[in-house]
């Protein structure tokens, strides 16, 4: 009897801990005194902040809601406005992963390299080209034009890429606006992290018609697979009426920069999932924009 006292007791607790999860006011309350006007990050996070209108960089190391700044620097970048094709030499504005630190082989473009996630998942779906966008130095042997350019990546003075390469020793996310920082708001965070819980348990209950409700009619899957095409293959998978197990883990919520001024967010986060016909674990990506007061999933791999 004890046991099964102790055993319903667990069972109500983890009821409850999963509905607060889903509650708004619940986030609200976890995020009070942590800074998040560069998102919300589960883990210790290295956050790049580069403002092509005031050529301004800035490194700051995040935990547990304190931003602390680490470096700062002028940069150059490219052409004014997003990059949308190869060749147009404009720098991207969005959010951004450094995926590997290198040496050039070419010395034009200094000591030390970094490469941005250039073009991410919301590019693809957007139909943006290019590739080869960079953090990097200026050129080795002093040669310059009329004037220091750039290629579309976000170039500096090579002493100070040395100091910021002993800043960055791991990777980093970079977040590249046009004119202004792109800041997050609480409200929004808040209001994110209820919906995907919410999409979760709907997930899991098989309940189709509330899990459509959380994507916008313009959803484009990663796959190039359109919302009416979406809703055909979920109603086909749901109606095998399996029962799952759905983990999430490790969040990470950033507001996204654009130049349509859209309130758009990219969230990761690792997904445990297990039913009778798939099993998968790994990194989740979705990008969430607010329409009308509602956050709504506008693309995901």
């Amino acid at each position: 009897m004890k046991k099964l006292f102790i055993y319903c007791t667990l069972a109500v607790f983890a009821f409850a801990s999963t509905e607060n999860l889903k509650d708004i006011g619940y986030w609200k309350d976890k995020f009070v005194g942590k800074d998040l006007k560069f998102g919300y990050y589960e883990a210790k996070t290295t956050i790049i902040t580069v403002n092509k209108h005031t050529k301004d960089m800035r490194t700051f190391f995040y935990e547990d809601g304190v931003l602390n700044e680490k470096f700062t620097q002028n940069v150059i970048t490219g052409k004014k406005g997003d990059k949308k094709k190869e060749g147009d030499l404009k720098t991207p504005v969005g959010v951004y992963d450094i995926t590997s630190r290198f040496t050039p082989p070419d010395r034009y473009y200094g000591p030390l390299a970094f490469e941005l996630s250039y073009p991410n998942l919301l590019d693809k779906i957007s139909k943006k080209t290019g590739s080869g966008i960079w953090i990097h130095g200026f050129p080795m042997d002093g040669r310059r034009d009329n004037e220091i350019r750039t290629r579309g990546c976000v170039a500096m003075d090579n002493d100070r890429l040395l100091k910021f390469g002993k800043v960055i020793q791991a990777s980093a996310l970079v977040l590249i606006d046009e004119r202004h920082d792109t800041i997050a708001n609480d409200d929004d965070i808040a209001q994110i992290m209820a919906l995907v819980f919410s999409w979760k348990s709907s997930w899991k209950s098989n309940d189709i018609d509330r899990y459509l409700k959380f994507y916008s009619k313009d959803f484009v899957r990663f796959d190039g697979m359109n919302f009416s095409e979406f809703v055909k293959f979920k109603k086909r998978i749901f109606a095998k009426n399996e029962q799952k197990e759905i983990k999430f883990s490790n969040f990470a919520v950033t507001p996204y920069p654009n130049v349509e001024n859209l309130k758009i967010y990219r969230v990761i986060f690792h997904e445990d999932y297990k039913a009778p016909s798939h099993k998968f674990s790994g990194k989740k990506e979705l990008y969430v924009r607010l329409e009308n007061g509602k956050a709504k999933i506008i693309t995901e791999r």
